[in-house]
C-alpha cells in the first residue's frame, strides 16, 4: 500500500489542528492484513527519514512501514499531473514483482483518471474508506512485503 498523509490520515483542513487523527482507523485495517505492507508517498518524506516516519505509527504498525517512494524533479506545473503515480511505477520498477499495490491518496490529480489501484479518500479516512481498503486487501491475499528492507534509512 502507497500511502499519503494530509487528506488520508487527517482531513487537509485540519492537517495542523487534528493532525494524524484517523491513523487508529487505517491501522485497525492493516492489522487485519498482516502481509500487507506501507510506503509512504507523502510529501513528509522529503523532510523526515524514514525512521522518523516509522516513529508516526503505533510500534506494531511501524514495523510494516517498509520504505518511501523516489522523489522524482518536477520542471514545469504540467509536470505535477501524474507524478505521484509515476514516483510509484518508479519505486515497482526498482522492485520487480513487489506484488499488487494501492495507493490511498486525497489528491485524483496525482494519478491517471480512473486508475483502479487509487483509494481516494475525500476528506481523511473515514468508515467508508476503512471498509475500501479492508475489502481490496482481503480480495488481494497475495500482498507481500518482499521489497528489499531499507529500514537503516
Amino acid at each position: 500500500m502507497f500511502l499519503d498523509f494530509d487528506g488520508v490520515l487527517h482531513p487537509f483542513a485540519d492537517r495542523h489542528s487534528r493532525a494524524f487523527c484517523d491513523l487508529p482507523r487505517l491501522e485497525a485495517v492493516i492489522r487485519d492484513a498482516p502481509r500487507a505492507g506501507i510506503v509512504i508517498t507523502s510529501s513528509q518524506r522529503e523532510d523526515k527519514t524514514l525512521l522518523q516516519l516509522r516513529t508516526l505509527f503505533s510500534p506494531d504498525v511501524a514495523e510494516r512501514v517498509i520504505d518511501v517512494t523516489p522523489v522524482l524533479s518536477l520542471h514545469t506545473a504540467a509536470d505535477l499531473a501524474g507524478s505521484r503515480h509515476r514516483e510509484i511505477l518508479a519505486y515497482l520498477e526498482a522492485r520487480p514483482g513487489s506484488g499488487p499495490w494501492l495507493a490511498v491518496d486525497d489528491d485524483a490529480a496525482l494519478y491517471p483518471a480512473d486508475l483502479p489501484n487509487l483509494l481516494l479518500c475525500e476528506d481523511g479516512f473515514r468508515a467508508r474508506e476503512a471498509a475500501q481498503l479492508a475489502s481490496w486487501l482481503s480480495d488481494n491475499s497475495r500482498i507481500t512485503t518482499a521489497a528489499p528492507d531499507e529500514r537503516s534509512k
